[in-house]
């Protein structure tokens, strides 16, 4: 039985003979190729153009600029992008052991930035119970590398399970003095934790200032993005956590590791 030619396009499978061994979708009426390889579908990218859009992305992060140096479609760069952002999220990480930190953030600009109506209507505060987007996430020291996830609330029915699903058992973990962290020597960990409440930041190696730095870089990048839309939020987390891993990295072996992302 002769194989399919599938559209890279559409996926339909009928299609009829053109000119120079091309071919035209009955489905979607797009001419194409079989002897061009087109390696992840529906994109019509080469595999030199996907390193070419990836490397760009690296760099500049902005659709408008990945459009203007790679000569592609706005549209075509846009869904390009949406892609490697879904490919990062999914990206599966090794387990965090030996020193840890796990500590939270709230991210969604300055409260008096607001509009007025919504201040008039919703009231908020700092820190614990605020309304804005929390944060949660673990840090590894030596070498640094960072799992973070977007959380209703940081109580410890939230926070104690992801702590739980990425570090080793028997690991030192650093927090701040919130109660709810103190349950972790029940479930094999050591820990220790630094009472900010009360004005102590640091005691000896016992902090959680790496993962603060983090946030940091993160609220950067956010900012610089101009606002992202909150159904978009979790893939922008996680593209900004796949450059922090992967930073040790130069920009040609970070855009192999993610056509290979794309591929698999």
């Amino acid at each position: 039985m002769p194989k399919l030619l599938l559209c890279p396009s559409c996926g339909y499978t009928r299609s009829w003979a053109l000119r120079r061994h091309h071919r035209k979708c009955k489905s979607c009426r797009s001419e194409w190729s079989p002897r061009t390889f087109h390696p992840v579908y529906p994109f019509r990218l080469s595999k030199r153009e996907w390193l070419r859009l990836i490397e760009s992305f690296l760099r500049d992060g902005a659709i408008l600029k990945v459009t203007s140096e790679c000569h592609l479609a706005y549209r075509t760069v846009q869904a390009a992008i949406l892609k490697i952002r879904q490919k990062m999220a999914n990206a599966q990480s090794s387990l965090f052991h030996l020193i840890t930190e796990a500590d939270g953030t709230y991210i969604g600009g300055a409260w008096k930035n607001k509009p007025a109506w919504l201040r008039r209507v919703k009231r908020t505060k700092r820190g614990r119970g605020t309304s804005k987007q929390a944060i949660f996430g673990v840090m590894q020291r030596y070498p640094n590398q960072v799992k973070s996830w977007l959380v209703k609330n940081e109580k410890a029915i939230t926070t104690i399970p992801l702590i739980r699903s990425q570090v080793k058992t028997g690991s030192l973990v650093f927090t701040d003095g919130h109660k709810g962290y103190r349950r972790l020597p029940k479930y094999g960990y050591h820990h220790d934790w630094v009472d900010h409440e009360n004005g102590e930041y640091v005691r000896g190696i016992v902090h959680t200032q790496t993962l603060d730095g983090y946030w940091g870089l993160l609220k950067n990048y956010l900012d610089r993005t101009g606002g992202v839309r909150k159904q978009f939020l979790h893939l922008y987390l996680a593209d900004h956590q796949w450059r922090y891993n992967h930073h040790h990295l130069s920009r040609k072996e970070q855009a192999k590791l993610i056509y290979q992302l794309l591929t698999d």
